[in-house]
């Protein structure tokens, strides 16, 4: 089934299914309780922690989601494994799939890129040059002088200048040496400069160099195959083509064999295992940087960088940014999405994608199907609604939503 969807992506947008089908699913299931599984993407797994609960209470049925990362969840969606598996990234065009199955876009997500920089409490400004830099290995040092340069600030500074202070005096007769005096007896005055006195006479324009320390930077990255490492090397491919020449697709991808170079440098270079084991790395230690899901970062206490755009602005992962970014999207194949990374759009948060919950279209456990089915729904439309922002995702709604939900009533 080949999902046509709407050209528009609003974050406060009503999601567009009636309030009587979501009331219907919740409270009145059309069978016994029923378990599912599911494992893959890590980066939506804060906001399942909340949603799973949420359903389970609602429905009676059980719902186990693993996690593992969103190639771990493609391998066993594949492999019939699992009822269903979440994924950040689209199927490889060469990665074994099932036959009939499809996408739905359950939420988006911005991916932030997290640091943690003892004494540095400034705002982290990155350009997508200098995050190659460090993700590629040559800049190494976190007061390397492209960091220095994207943070450095422009303010504008009073320029002083001197002017003429005034006075009054009497005029002295040259020849007598005495005050002139005119006709009616009276000292004649002249206006003299008695001196001067500083003042402002406008302002300029001073870089002031940012004061960032000389520690060392520790990179950590996802040592699974990644719907996020997917995320952050296409879009580093896309921004500096000439250093990543190796991501190729996302669903094939470990950050290992996307680096641009003969060997991950060891020691410098840290994996981890999911969202968790890469924010809980980057805590670990002074001078590190990674990448997750921003509820990881902000768990955790850690600086998040701002990411220069196509506009030239940094821009943090907030909310509104990501959807500035995401209301750009072209319908791609069975309900994958599309985004353009090298957009212009003022205010944009670029490094953000979609997470898709994968289902089968046919020959599956109907009954599992149809819970499947519910959960997915219930998630879209009710969850990630209530819950997606305060945990630092963007509910999937409007258009977007409505083609969604067609698309998961194809399940089973």
């Amino acid at each position: 089934m080949t999902l046509r969807l709407g050209r528009r992506f609003n974050i406060g947008a009503t999601a567009l299914v009636s309030a009587a089908l979501v009331t219907a699913l919740v409270a009145a299931p059309a069978h016994a309780a029923v378990t599912i599984s599911g494992s893959g993407s890590t980066a939506v797994k804060n906001l399942l922690d909340v949603c799973i609960p949420d359903y389970q209470k609602a429905t009676g049925n059980t719902v186990n989601y693993a996690g593992g990362g969103s190639g771990a969840g493609r391998s066993a969606f594949t492999a019939g494994t699992v009822d269903f598996a979440f994924s950040d990234a689209a199927f490889g065009t060469t990665e074994a799939k099932p036959s009939d199955f499809l996408y739905a876009p359950i939420v988006a997500f911005p991916l932030a890129v997290m640091v943690k920089l003892d004494g540095y409490n400034d705002t982290l400004n990155l350009s997508a040059k200098t995050l190659s830099g460090i993700y590629a290995g040559k800049i190494t040092k976190w007061n390397d002088a492209a960091i220095v340069a994207d943070n450095n600030k422009t303010v504008q500074t009073p320029v002083y200048g001197k002017e003429a202070v005034y006075s009054m005096r009497a005029k002295i007769d040259p020849k007598t040496k005495k005050p002139m005096k005119d006709k009616k007896g009276k000292v004649v005055m002249e206006k003299f400069q008695s001196g001067t006195k500083d003042v402002v006479t406008g302002t300029k324009d001073v870089v002031e160099s940012a004061k960032l320390p000389a520690t060392s930077i520790t990179v950590w990255f996802r040592s699974d195959k990644s719907g996020s490492t997917g995320i952050l090397t296409n879009w580093l491919t896309k921004l500096d083509p000439t250093t990543w020449t190796k991501a190729g697709s996302a669903g094939q991808q470990t950050f290992t064999s996307a680096f641009p170079g003969d060997s991950v440098p060891a020691g410098t270079f840290q994996g981890g295992s999911g969202s968790d084991g890469v924010a809980n790395g980057v805590a670990s230690k002074d001078g590190s940087i990674g990448y997750a899901e921003t509820s990881y970062a902000t768990e955790r206490k850690l600086l998040v960088a701002k990411l220069q755009n196509g506009a030239g602005e940094y821009v943090g992962p907030t909310p509104e940014a990501t959807a500035v970014f995401l209301n750009n999207y072209l319908p791609g194949a069975k309900g994958t999405v599309n985004v353009d990374v090298l957009s212009k759009a003022s205010g944009a948060y670029t490094l953000s994608s979609f997470s898709y919950g994968l289902a089968y279209g046919a020959g599956k456990d109907a009954t599992k199907q149809a819970t499947v089915k519910e959960f997915f729904t219930y998630v879209l439309t009710t969850c990630a609604t209530a819950n997606a922002v305060a945990k630092g995702y963007i509910p999937v709604t409007g258009a977007l939503s409505t083609n969604a939900v067609a698309n998961i009533a194809a399940i089973g």
